[in-house]
């Protein structure tokens, strides 16, 4: 019987030395000439024999030099370490997002065994790729922040996962240290056996993510998930009939903001609920319509977090956002009152029991429907409306872009098919510039 494939692999034959465990090099990039086959079964050549070299029996301590295949097809000279051969080939790497994907030196070795009962052969298959002297270092060396009682059940079967996905990843071995460790010691507290395979199931890294992947929030969690996917795909277990899953994506188009008067007809029946509901549906278009924050950073604003300028202007902590924020003026005293309230504690819903949970912030409008004939309340939506309107105003691109947390003015560029164009009267005044 064969033994499982540890990773999707594609191999080719080379005429060179290959990697052994003992020679510390690192594996790197194939030349630029190098090809990948399409998979197994290796290309038999012509004569449809494998092609026999020298660097193919590659020679370790206890082989001898006919450690190989002969060229008259008569199978292994020295048959005292069981019939055998070694191939060089390439495991493919997944790239980065834009890069061209490269490839690992990897070793094929294949063990022939005859069964007297049954009369059959049987071969068994064993990549091996040699990891560089400093990952194989970060993983051994690995010490989690993370309490050691915690860690050590799950410490060896984490390292052995790392060691057998990093060669064909694309991520350092100590991110995929600190996620495969975090998702570890996660299910070893949730009572699931202690095996990879049960670990990086579709299902449980799903839960893992779901229970906010320990303690982090926002798109920390959803790298963790991609992160811990490519670990998946790496380690395919073949024997169970899995297959990679596939790869869905979603187009990023923004949202289409809410008309002039939706605005305002929104904000008279958030200002009409009952209770803490009026508060939170205030808060929430104060932070999104009035400072065009993210879903994920509107649940981390606490009322401390606001600050007000002697010219009554409400601005965002700096430090927490990263960026400065200044809310529009219609609805800056309404966040400063709301901040004012709320003290040290959360604008928008201050009774919960975790800092973020997931569909924090959606699950606030689904459970507080405005009257017919008005758009259900989006924070997304209230986000598009805030950019638009300041494009729409004339400011800057490259302060709309900062304050709204884009690496460049070119994400904004979705948002402009719902900028009105300028009046002919102000195009020619701009293009004309002042006078000098």
């Amino acid at each position: 019987m064969h033994d499982a494939v540890p990773i999707p692999v594609r191999i080719q034959l080379h005429r060179k030395e290959v990697l052994q465990a003992s020679d510390g090099r690192d594996v790197g990039p194939a030349s630029a000439g190098d090809e990948v086959g399409d998979g197994l079964p290796v290309d038999l050549g012509a004569g449809g024999h494998l092609p026999q070299t020298s660097p193919l029996g590659v020679q370790g301590v206890g082989e001898g030099p006919g450690d190989g295949l002969d060229d008259t097809g008569r199978g292994i000279i020295d048959d005292s370490l069981g019939p055998g051969l070694r191939i060089a080939g390439k495991v493919t790497r997944r790239p980065f997002t834009g890069q061209t994907s490269d490839h690992v030196d990897a070793l094929l070795s294949v063990k022939i065994g005859f069964d007297t009962f049954t009369g059959c052969l049987s071969s068994r298959f064993c990549w091996s790729v040699t990891l560089s002297p400093e990952v194989s270092r970060t993983i051994r060396e690995y010490r989690p922040r993370r309490p050691h009682q915690r860690w050590a059940p799950v410490a060896d079967q984490v390292r052995a996962t790392v060691a057998a996905a990093a060669p064909a990843t694309c991520y350092e071995a100590g991110h995929l240290l600190h996620v495969v460790g975090r998702l570890a010691m996660w299910a070893e507290g949730c009572g699931m056996p202690r095996d990879p395979g049960v670990w990086l199931r579709t299902e449980s890294i799903d839960a893992f993510v779901l229970s906010g992947a320990g303690d982090v929030c926002g798109s920390t969690v959803q790298t963790y998930r991609s992160w811990l996917r490519r670990v998946r795909e790496a380690l395919v277990w073949v024997q169970r009939g899995e297959a990679p899953p596939a790869r869905m994506s979603s187009p990023r188009s923004p949202q289409p903001p809410y008309a002039e008067g939706d605005v305002s007809r929104l904000r008279a029946w958030a200002g009409h609920l009952p209770g803490r509901a009026r508060l939170d549906g205030l808060a929430l278009m104060a932070l999104g319509a009035g400072c065009g924050l993210l879903p994920g950073e509107v649940v981390r604003v606490r009322g401390h977090h606001v600050r007000v300028t002697s010219g009554g202007v409400a601005v965002l902590d700096h430090d927490m956002l990263g960026r400065l924020v200044a809310c529009q003026a219609g609805r800056e005293t309404v966040l400063a009152d709301l901040a004012q309230a709320a003290g040290a504690g959360y604008l928008f819903r201050p009774g919960r029991k975790v800092a973020a949970a997931k569909n924090l912030v959606s699950s606030w409008p689904s459970r507080h429907r405005p009257h017919a004939g008005l758009p259900p309340l989006s924070a997304r939506r209230l986000r598009s409306t805030w950019i638009v309107r300041l494009l729409s105003d004339g400011v800057s691109p490259a302060a709309v872009a900062s304050a709204a947390g884009m690496a460049s003015p070119a994400g904004l560029a979705p948002y402009h098919r719902w900028v009105p164009p300028l009046p002919r009267e102000e195009v020619i005044r701009l293009l004309r510039g002042p006078r000098r």
